[in-house]
């Protein structure tokens, strides 16, 4: 197969003479980009208590209020998008208008991150009793919840718009966009939806592989939030000198 792939690239079947950079270039653009992305992506999908909540309500078969609840995380998830989208259009130029480079955005940013960065690993993990065991509420109070949990869910936040603005800043298609867009929803909306495809799934095992789940979150999703805002704050800043 590598044989025959070889011989189509000298003999231009795949890609005509002077074309081969045209053909492999996006490609390598789409690679980079995930490499910026992805570990935002997943250090936006490190959210506890959301997840505690989730599985509560999921363990109580209390599927409509899940379902609020995720209703609610989607209007959350389309607005950190335009705000996303609007700072890739937008933040260059307000720079500009203000008397400063348009890469003085990313120094900005890269030091909020290194703040953030350093504040995880000095905060403990929230002790705060899930909604789930406390009085029941109404289809529109869970969609609320899921609503301001997600949005008030500030690091997960803050990751999620960094990702999408980076998405947007960058050479890729439309559609890639779009995709990649997509891709980093998933992971943030990940701690409502892999409890509910497990639950789906396999009932009567979920309880077990998710428990353990928990637990190492609530132990360890500080610091792996914390080393990706630190890194990822060191790129910006450097990108913005």
């Amino acid at each position: 197969m590598l044989i025959k792939l070889t011989q189509a690239l000298n003999e231009n079947e795949i890609c005509p003479t002077g074309q081969f950079l045209t053909c492999i270039c996006p490609v390598l653009h789409m690679l980079e980009l995930l490499a910026k992305i992805f570990p935002l992506a997943l250090a936006s999908a490190a959210s506890p208590i959301i997840l505690a909540l989730c599985i509560t309500l999921l363990s109580k078969k209390n599927f409509s209020a899940l379902g609020a609840f995720f209703a609610g995380s989607l209007i959350s998830a389309a607005i950190l998008a335009v705000l996303g989208i609007f700072f890739a259009a937008g933040d260059g130029q307000i720079a500009i208008a203000l008397g400063f480079s348009p890469y003085s955005i990313d120094l900005a940013l890269g030091i909020i991150f290194f703040a953030f960065g350093a504040k995880t690993f000095f905060t403990k993990p929230s002790e705060e009793k899930s909604p789930a065991r406390k009085k029941s509420f109404g289809f529109v109070k869970w969609i609320a919840i899921g609503f301001f949990a997600n949005i008030t869910n500030f690091d997960a936040a803050l990751l999620n718009i960094t990702a999408i603005r980076e998405i947007f800043n960058s050479a890729v298609s439309s559609a890639s966009k779009i995709g990649l867009l997509a891709f980093c929803d998933i992971f943030l909306l990940s701690p409502i939806l892999l409890p509910a495809i497990i639950y789906a799934v396999a009932p009567s095992k979920a309880q077990k592989i998710l428990s353990p789940l928990g637990k190492f979150m609530e132990k360890y999703a500080n610091y792996i939030v914390g080393v990706i805002f630190l890194a990822f704050g060191v790129y910006l800043a450097l990108k913005g000198i």
